[in-house]
């Protein structure tokens, strides 16, 4: 089976300048790019322009929770606050119409709660009876933030983080859940290995049950280095993906810490490829 391959812009912000990053991708096979989400930051007509130039499409855009925003934007969906609420749902409004002018189609959503609601969100485990209920103010939101971006052809992926991120929603079985109530068609589950790694009992099975609700794939192996550097198994990945005949994109979405990248990536996008046949 034959996937879309993609990779995240974000990984390289603080290593070069945007075009650098894109001309190193575009002579390592990638024509195709998930952009940051900081639509107040972004000039939309010189990006297109940039991406243009260097004949490169856009998956969608990633949604920059926690403190992987540069202004350390504090973004919950899950708070008592009704001006964090507001600024949230504003948030994820301009990053849809960000993704649909540049010609993409996803965006992921990270639930993020508020002290003190969460009193320890770095190491708090929260039973699944508690993040049921934290969630549960989040659905009717999702539902009218789903029928803003099918407006505009954009499909919101409901992606679960790891413990150390946010106890709220860290595996498959919640973000079914949340699809689930949700209940709109262009609401689906975006599922990262890097964060499964962590928090499945089985990453084949958390593919396996995601079924057509599974719309977007993250790639990175444990370490947050290019797949195939350290130990998942992505034979395992793979092999699930074409049980359930997953034909999307699989973004890679390394940590890049210096310019010396190219070989790295090239090598993993030929393993990936492989492991496709």
């Amino acid at each position: 089976m034959s996937w879309k391959y993609s990779i995240t812009l974000s990984s390289f912000r603080d290593v070069e300048p945007l075009d650098k990053s894109l001309e190193n991708l575009n002579h390592q096979g990638f024509d195709t790019v998930e952009v940051y989400g900081e639509p107040d930051i972004i000039d939309v007509k010189k990006f297109s322009n940039l991406l243009g130039s260097f004949s490169m499409k856009v998956s969608g855009v990633t949604g920059m929770w926690g403190l992987s925003n540069g202004g350390h934007k504090l973004r919950y969906l899950i708070t008592a606050n009704k001006d964090s609420f507001r600024a949230v749902q504003k948030y994820i409004k301009k990053c849809i119409v960000l993704c649909h002018t540049l010609g993409g189609n996803t965006f992921n959503i990270c639930l993020f709660s508020e002290v003190p609601l969460i009193s320890d969100g770095n190491h708090k485990v929260l039973l699944s009876d508690e993040k049921r209920k934290l969630v549960i103010s989040t659905i009717e939101p999702l539902r009218h933030l789903a029928k803003y971006a099918g407006n505009y052809g954009v499909e919101l992926l409901i992606e679960p983080l790891n413990r150390y991120s946010t106890p709220i929603c860290t595996n498959s079985e919640d973000a079914k859940y949340i699809v689930d109530r949700v209940n709109e068609e262009n609401v689906g589950i975006l599922l990262d290995t890097f964060h499964m790694n962590i928090e499945e009992d089985s990453i084949y099975d958390a593919i396996i049950n995601s079924k057509t609700l599974l719309k977007h794939v993250h790639i990175s192996d444990n370490n947050r280095k290019m797949p195939g550097f350290a130990h998942i198994n992505f034979e395992t990945v793979t092999k699930a993906l074409k049980k359930i005949k997953y034909s999307r994109f699989l973004t890679f979405e390394p940590t890049v810490q210096n310019t010396c990248y190219k070989d790295d990536i090239l090598t993993s996008l030929q393993y990936l490829k492989d492991l496709s046949k």
